[in-house]
């Protein structure tokens, strides 16, 4: 306890005494000021809200092209297949990449023709698709036994004869023949 009071009867440094504390802040009786303020930041809030739903609500442009410009979906396809039977895959004998070039031009053409997103489906989701999509029934059936050729070679490294391999082109070919002229 002597502590204590020692330290209680000590004066402060330098002579000085003890200064009393601050009293509270004074807060203007006007509500003018925060009356301001908020409807100041409420504007600002709402302004930007205004923007942000005028911006989101803006369709995008579309962009302008002459029809005449785009090349069909068929003429790819027959380019594509064209360039696939002009490679070499055939003559070196790397049937996976033949396969999966022609699964890849067809699937090309079935999204460009139908839009299907086949690039994006399986094999069996992109017959669903296509079925959806009331596409007649032969040329389902051929779409699937291509897919399925192609697929086997490309996964389960099966190894068709050359003449087994270039029916293949000619399958796809028959398929963009075929369905070229219905209306999607």
């Amino acid at each position: 306890m002597s502590v204590l009071v020692q330290i209680l009867m000590q004066s402060t440094v330098g002579g000085q005494d003890l200064r009393d504390i601050k009293p509270p802040l004074e807060v203007p009786q006007s509500l003018l000021p925060y009356f301001v303020s908020g409807t100041v930041i409420l504007g600002f809030v709402a302004v930007l809200v205004w923007y942000y739903l005028q911006k989101r609500s803006q369709p995008l442009p579309i962009p302008i092209t002459d029809e005449n410009d785009t090349p069909l979906a068929h003429e790819v396809a027959y380019e594509k297949l064209a360039a696939i039977e002009a490679s070499d895959w055939l003559k070196h004998g790397d049937m996976e990449a033949y396969h999966t070039q022609i699964a890849y031009a067809l699937r090309q053409y079935i999204d460009a023709r139908y839009h299907i997103p086949a690039l994006e489906l399986t094999t069996t989701g992109l017959l669903q698709a296509m079925l959806r999509a009331e596409i007649a029934t032969p040329y389902i059936e051929r779409t699937q036994q291509l897919l399925a050729n192609c697929d086997m070679v490309k996964f389960a490294t099966y190894q068709p004869e050359l003449s087994e391999a270039s029916t293949r082109i000619a399958d796809a070919r028959w398929i963009v023949d075929e369905t070229k002229s219905l209306v999607p």
